[in-house]
């Protein structure tokens, strides 16, 4: 069955759309109103054609960053993957050359730093995780001159294909399109999210609900200064493979896309395989497969994942890396 807050809340989307646009200008006081109007810039980054992630990402991409710095901009990491160069447009029109400072895997953040002085103030970091379910917040996206109003719907686990998980990301309706980098903000204008995905499930129901998923920021407030200063988290990184894969109704997980040279490629696991186990133990589903993998250890840790490839099972030993060994650095960090 339909998730019943997402039948009610349907219902007051279609019915109250055109008063939400209405009234979105006075949902915060003036103050945090205009900052976090002029905060928002856009980001533009451009990476080399070779670069691996311009295959699926694009060479030349464009998003959302939010302002939380007296030089330092935050946004979605996948905009800034092996970029070469970047730029920031303000709410002026004024274009701010930048560099990438850090790109987090974990979480999915990434930071820029500005080359010369931004002159907007920066938002406050507010608090992601005490955050009511459901509650009201609000998005600003690039080139957008007025907030939209969302609803906090849930904190769904959510597992990318390409090894990637969140255990309480930010689920958001109604569904926008603006939503890469775009900032999240709660009834103080602090910063709470940054728009990554366009998500088709945002309750997991029978019924999909499409809507938006921020990345709440809580996740980058205890590694962000070492992330300022050295462009990476301290500690072991974590465990990457090098596997795009999706679960299968019929039980494992089927291989989409394995990474040049990557530890899956290295080991043998080809596209069309299937994942039956990992150690001996059958897989459930992606977010099962990375907390697992991840508790084996950090990058640099040894497993055994059980394959079947053309009707035939096998073991296979694979040595996970770090992600970021298989990117090309970006310029800045």
């Amino acid at each position: 069955m339909r998730h019943p807050f997402a039948t009610a809340l349907l219902a007051s989307l279609l019915s109250c759309s055109l008063a939400w646009a209405q009234d979105t200008a006075k949902a915060l006081p003036p103050e945090p109103l205009q900052r976090v109007l002029q905060s928002v810039v856009t980001v533009q980054s451009r990476s080399d054609a070779q670069a691996s992630t311009s295959r699926t990402l694009g060479q030349r991409r464009e998003g959302t960053g939010v302002v939380i710095g007296p030089d330092l901009v935050l946004t979605i990491g996948y905009l800034l993957l092996e970029a070469e160069s970047v730029d920031l447009v303000d709410h002026q029109g004024r274009r701010i050359p930048g560099q990438v400072r850090a790109v987090d895997n974990l979480s999915g953040l990434g930071l820029i730093r500005t080359l010369i002085p931004l002159r907007l103030d920066a938002v406050p970091l507010g608090d992601s995780d005490t955050l009511p379910t459901p509650g009201k917040l609000w998005t600003l996206g690039q080139s957008e001159t007025a907030l939209t109003e969302l609803e906090l719907v849930s904190r769904k686990v959510f597992a990318g294909s390409w090894e990637y998980l969140l255990e309480s990301p930010l689920m958001t309706l109604p569904a926008v399109n603006n939503w890469s980098g775009a900032g999240l903000f709660d009834d103080q204008g602090r910063l709470v999210g940054i728009g990554s995905l366009l998500v088709q499930d945002v309750f997991g129901d029978q019924v999909p609900l499409p809507g938006n998923l921020f990345v709440p920021v809580n996740l980058v407030k205890d590694p962000l200064p070492d992330l300022v200063r050295s462009g990476k988290r301290t500690g072991p990184a974590t465990p990457w493979l090098g596997i795009t894969s999706q679960r299968l109704p019929s039980g494992g997980l089927a291989v989409l896309r394995v990474s040049p040279d990557s530890p899956a490629a290295r080991a043998g696991i080809a596209v069309g395989d299937t994942l039956l186990a990992l150690q001996g133990q059958t897989l459930q589903d992606l977010p099962d497969f990375y907390r697992r993998v991840r508790a084996l250890g950090p990058a640099g840790s040894r497993l055994t994942l059980t394959v079947r490839s053309e009707g035939q099972s096998r073991e296979v030993d694979v040595l996970s890396t770090d992600r970021a060994t298989a990117l090309k650095r970006p310029s800045g960090i």
